[in-house]
């Protein structure tokens, strides 16, 4: 689904420069003949576009020649695009690709995340007991008073084929003792006095809580089912990209909250609907179909969910049972990014036996623009929809966050089912934003984690801090490279037929300048011993040329994807996570 953030950075790009070491010879430009003419492509095709609706009546089918046309267009020049987004380099050679970029820079990007975490765990080991009190501090006071009591963000770990292609983790935990993540933007920059360099952007976002483990979705948000037992207005938004776990986060909730709801309450009511687009349906309905309901608004002028089925759970079970019942009649549709992508908002809705409520909305996921590339016309259909309601489910968010006065809750069916969550002063709000940490994902979780900053009440993040990171190159050797006491070493291990005695300051840069007549004297004038001396002097530096050679090769090795457009091209129907 398209972003809700419309700032948000989501066409490939980027500084384009040689490698000082790369040949022209193994990334060459294509010639210009081989970069497909689209211009030239594309008003060939308009003409016998119009040529065939010139030709057709509406009497033989024309209007249905002419779309026909049409989507033949359509896919060509979608064909070329993708085509020339492969194979259009710049004249050095380089990927134009910012996403692909990430990933050619692997190493050293991990290699400076890896350092930064090893920074960040040695100050918290030094913060001691204080920040231990810092950090009960706040998690503790999640929960208190009526307004927006928290946000929360949850990281799913990196899958298989990710880490295959290259992908590396992007996302951090904050310093150990306070909350917040921190988001590391792999890029290239340039410094005076130093060129292009490759640097590592921390993004950090503060207001924020983690939740590290499945086990933790559970216990950090377990206030909510609290406060509704206790007969308040409780209600969680999982929010985020597609594929980023909103899902498997709302069924650990459906797992863990049953227990305590039916022990508070005793017996629970349940009613849970989708609503897709401008539609909404029963997800509990008798006959195992869906059933469309309509929306209708009360004297009170909150909107309902007018004919769904509620049904009373006993048991934790039972309201288990009916939870599992209701999330797998949701609408799902496989996508290049998500194999089982949601395409609806679910709203569950359970109510306590003395009045409290506990809503769960697992909402449709955000996409970008590279995520959509392989959409349908029905699917962009669908983004368009769901980018609408998930923008004015930000702005009410927002707005309650702040305190204002007035809640534009009437901007969308999603936003009027939720009203009393909005203008209510005892209700309670949370938000669980779901973030993938793979590196190409970087722009969409920085959109939502932009989007979190914004419903704690702060009107930006703070700004990032870069980080120039570096790699060690491949250290010649050699004899040159040896100084006195490496050479006299190497000398004393040969067997020259004769005595050799090098002198003391002399190192294996000047005895290389030696020629073996001029190596003689060092063998007791043995012009056999100093030939055998010059010629075992040239071997190691033959060997040591060809240890260099294939350093620099596995040095430049890495992933080579040919463009980010493949990578939500397809996606595996049950992603592995990275051990």
């Amino acid at each position: 689904m398209a972003s809700i953030d419309a700032h948000a950075d989501a066409e490939p790009g980027g500084v384009a420069a040689p490698d000082r070491d790369t040949a022209q010879s193994e990334n060459a430009s294509p010639s210009p003949a081989a970069v497909p003419d689209i211009a030239a492509a594309c008003a060939s095709e308009i003409a016998d576009t119009a040529g065939t609706a010139d030709k057709s009546t509406p009497d033989d089918g024309g209007e249905a020649e002419r779309q026909a046309a049409l989507d033949r267009f359509g896919a060509m020049k979608k064909g070329l695009f993708e085509q020339n987004m492969i194979t259009n380099q710049t004249v050095v050679g380089e990927s134009t690709d910012k996403r692909v970029r990430r990933i050619e820079s692997t190493r050293v990007f991990s290699k400076g995340v890896a350092e930064y975490r090893a920074r960040i765990a040695a100050g918290a080991g030094a913060a001691g007991a204080t920040g231990a009190t810092r950090a009960t501090r706040a998690t503790g006071g999640a929960g208190a008073g009526g307004e927006l009591s928290s946000v929360f963000v949850r990281v799913r770990p990196l899958f298989e084929h990710e880490a295959e292609r290259g992908e590396w983790d992007c996302v951090s935990p904050g310093r150990m003792d306070t909350r917040g993540v921190v988001v590391h933007e792999g890029c290239e920059k340039v410094k005076p006095n130093l060129g292009r360099v490759k640097a590592l952007r921390h993004h950090a976002f503060d207001q924020v809580q983690p939740i590290g483990t499945d086990e933790g979705v559970y216990s950090e948000l377990r206030y909510l089912v609290r406060e509704a037992a206790a007969g308040r207005r409780s209600t969680l938004f999982c929010y985020g990209m597609t594929g980023s776990g909103k899902t498997y986060s709302t069924n650990l909730m459906f797992e863990a909250a049953p227990e305590e709801l039916v022990a508070a309450g005793g017996s629970v009511e349940l009613i849970a609907y989708e609503l897709a687009g401008k539609r909404c349906f029963d997800l509990l309905g008798g006959d195992g179909d869906k059933r469309e309901v309509h929306l209708r608004v009360a004297e009170s002028g909150a909107t309902h969910a007018l004919g769904t089925t509620a049904r009373v759970a006993a048991s934790a079970q039972e309201l288990r049972d009916s939870l599992g019942e209701a999330s797998a009649r949701r609408e799902t549709a496989a996508t290049g990014t998500n194999a089982s992508s949601s395409r609806s908002h679910a709203v569950y809705q359970m109510t306590m036996h003395g009045g409290g409520t506990l809503t769960i909305i697992d909402l449709a996921g955000n996409e970008g623009t590279i995520e959509t590339a392989y959409h349908t016309k029905d699917q962009m259909r669908e983004a368009a929809e769901i980018n609408s309601s998930l923008m004015a489910l930000r702005t009410c968010l927002a707005a309650r966050a702040r305190g204002a006065a007035y809640v534009p809750y009437r901007e969308s069916l999603l936003t009027r089912v939720l009203r009393d969550a909005f203008t209510m002063e005892d209700s309670l709000t949370a938000v669980l934003c779901c973030v993938s940490p793979a590196c190409s994902h970087l722009e969409r979780t920085l959109s939502t984690l932009r989007s979190a900053v914004q419903l704690t009440g702060q009107t930006r993040p703070a700004a990032p801090v870069d980080e120039v990171v570096r790699e060690a190159g491949v250290v010649k050797g050699g004899p040159s490279t040896w100084d006195a006491e490496a050479l006299a070493t190497w000398v004393s291990q040969q067997d020259l037929g004769a005595p050799a005695a090098v002198p003391e300051e002399m190192n294996g840069r000047q005895i290389m300048k030696l020629t073996a007549a001029r190596l003689a004297p060092l063998c007791n004038n043995d012009k056999a011993a100093g030939k055998v001396l010059f010629d075992a002097l040239r071997v190691a530096a033959k060997e040591a040329a060809a240890r260099d050679r294939e350093a620099r090769l596995a040095f430049k090795a890495g992933p080579k994807p040919g463009s980010s457009l493949s990578f939500s091209k397809a996606a595996p129907a049950k992603p592995v996570a990275r051990r």
